[in-house]
């Protein structure tokens, strides 16, 4: 199943609610119109992951609105496809991906982001690659010391 760009909102807003995040009414009115809000949050997760690795979204925004909306599920076994996707958009030079991902691994307590960075921002992409670069180094370096 190929999720809108909309839809993907509603599953976010959806993730959310699950999570205990409040919203406005403009966006209760999202959920509760949403045709997506009776399915458990692990079929919706699956859904986009599995959208995501069957390369149906062959457009950089729609694979942003994947990442942002699974960015408010905060599943911790989300990391390692992260990790999968960040590589690729990397190799890729998408920029917005590339950000996106890394708020995503972020939100997960992943250290995606250089501590020293005093700001975050897609405009910002030579510093996001060279953190995303630095990422990957460091969780391969990890891996082999395991």
């Amino acid at each position: 199943m190929k999720l809108t760009n909309e839809q993907f909102t509603e599953v976010a807003f959806i993730f959310e609610k699950e999570n205990g995040n409040t919203h406005s009414d403009f966006e209760k009115g999202i959920i509760a119109e949403s045709k997506f809000k009776n399915f458990e949050s692990s079929e919706l997760e699956q859904i986009i992951v599995n959208g995501l690795n069957s390369g149906i979204y062959k457009n950089e925004d729609e694979r942003v609105s994947g990442y942002w909306a699974l960015s408010k599920i905060c599943n911790q076994n989300l990391i390692a496809e992260y990790k999968k996707w960040l590589r690729k958009e990397l190799e890729n030079e998408n920029g917005i991906a590339v950000f996106q991902i890394l708020i995503g691994l972020d939100r997960l307590d992943e250290p995606a982001f250089n501590k020293n960075r005093s700001g975050r921002g897609a405009d910002e992409m030579e510093l996001n690659f060279r953190d995303a670069k630095q990422y990957l180094i460091n969780k391969n370096s990890a891996q082999q010391r395991v």
